[in-house]
């Protein structure tokens, strides 16, 4: 079939020893849902409170940080605790496997550096042509 993108590309297919199967595809459903990268990076700083996320997070409205974070708490990305000395107060954390994305984020940033993302962002802002930023 000309055209047709298959949703989930078979566990054997590979260009240069790369394959793109199904841990791949299982990453980006998680990490590239738009908004759940943007929490994580926010995480990465320091724990904090639904709030404090909110307010670090141009744009995401309160109902969609609420289904990103139960999201990535259910991908054990991201978990609730209670702040100490804090009657009832939650902080949202990383987990030892959200914290393991640190490099991976840390390099992203990087490469966007290195290829002027947000040059091209701003671009596309300005003329509304281009990438969806």
């Amino acid at each position: 079939m000309s055209g047709h993108v298959s949703e989930r590309p078979a566990s054997d297919q590979s260009v240069g020893g790369v394959s793109c199967g199904a841990q791949f595809t299982d990453v980006f459903r998680v990490l590239g849902k738009r908004w759940n990268g943007m929490i994580i990076v926010a995480l990465l700083h320091r724990p904090a409170r639904f709030s404090e996320l909110a307010r670090a997070i141009p744009g995401i409205t309160d109902g969609l940080l609420t289904d990103r974070l139960r999201e990535l708490t259910a991908a054990r990305l991201v978990e609730r605790h209670l702040a100490d000395g804090s009657a009832g107060a939650v902080l949202y954390r990383l987990t030892p496997a959200g914290e393991d994305l640190r490099d991976a984020f840390q390099e992203l940033h990087a490469w966007a550096d290195r290829n002027n993302i947000g040059e091209l962002c701003a671009q596309e802002r300005a003329t509304g042509a281009g990438p969806e930023c």
